[in-house]
């Protein structure tokens, strides 16, 4: 379900043109706010009446970052340890290591920043902190947000995603077990996906293939890219998620692992497995609801 709550800050809020959608727009690695957008704040109330260029720093690729204003112009920066929203950003982006899937073959090698990336503070994931994750729409109408990477064996530290994580599996912690999953996930106000949820974000991938061996790191793998820009999103490891039943969701598993070949992809799901399973080849990516104002 999306979530609409205020959450505009004592010292910040927005007006959008578009009421369904962030205040950015992207192209490769630039970016701008968008027309018709009106951003109050301590220092006044700016207008942007035609889309404005933010100034960027020298993107690095698999780095999250964020936008303020300096007396009404937009720029964006690195973003540290600080939650985003609490460090006075009007939202972020994430700039990846390779393009988003166009058709159903994977992503590319180009950084860019991720379209499906951009939040503002009236347009973001209903988790405390944003960053690493990106918008999906599932069947035209229900919106999430879901992790660009895997999660890491040191998300307390750095968060559930992070390029150039070890992969969080039964193999890497002492084991990441459904119960297991869940509880890390719920420190970061975020859950599991559904099935449905699943497979949208996968979509894109090239279908009915895997990595060539057993991943170790979060990164590009961009052949298993997919449209929204998930990292590795099928044939590298199985990821909890559940079956979808609103009343009694079953612990599942999806998108298959280096060793599945020919049948790991988009839909690929056991969706009614023990919910004690830990292993080397099982992992998991975060999501949460979507929030608007």
């Amino acid at each position: 379900m999306n979530v609409n709550a205020s959450i505009k800050s004592p010292a910040l809020g927005i007006q959008r043109a578009n009421a369904s959608a962030t205040i950015f727009l992207s192209s490769g690695a630039s970016l701008a706010i968008r027309a018709g957008t009106l951003i109050n704040g301590d220092a006044g109330a700016f207008t942007f009446p035609g889309d404005t260029e933010i100034a960027v720093p020298d993107l690095i690729p698999g780095e999250d970052y964020g936008v303020r204003l300096d007396e009404g112009r937009p720029f964006a920066s690195l973003l540290g340890p600080e939650n985003p929203i609490d460090a006075g950003c009007i939202g972020g982006f994430h700039f990846a290591p390779g393009g988003n899937a166009s058709a159903r073959s994977g992503g590319d090698a180009t950084p860019a920043i991720n379209p499906c990336s951009l939040w503002d503070i009236g347009f973001r994931p209903a988790c405390p902190d944003p960053r690493g994750m990106k918008l999906v729409q599932v069947g035209g109408a229900h919106l999430f947000w879901d992790d660009i990477y895997w999660l890491g064996t040191e998300h307390e530290r750095y968060g559930t995603s992070r390029c150039g994580a070890t992969i969080a599996t039964g193999e890497t912690l002492d084991r990441l077990n459904y119960h297991d999953a869940v509880e890390i996930l719920a420190k970061y106000g975020k859950r599991l996906s559904t099935y449905d949820e699943a497979r949208a974000s996968a979509y894109g991938v090239t279908e009915r293939s895997s990595a060539d061996g057993h991943p170790k790191m979060t990164g590009l793998d961009a052949a298993r890219t997919s449209a929204t820009g998930s990292m590795q999103a099928t044939g590298n490891v199985w990821g909890w998620i559940t079956d979808g039943d609103p009343d009694d969701p079953r612990p599942s598993i999806f998108g298959g692992s280096w060793l599945f070949g020919s049948l790991a992809g988009s839909r690929c799901a056991d969706l009614d497995v023990w919910p004690d399973v830990s292993g080397g080849g099982l992992g998991v990516r975060a999501a949460c609801d979507h929030l608007a104002t």
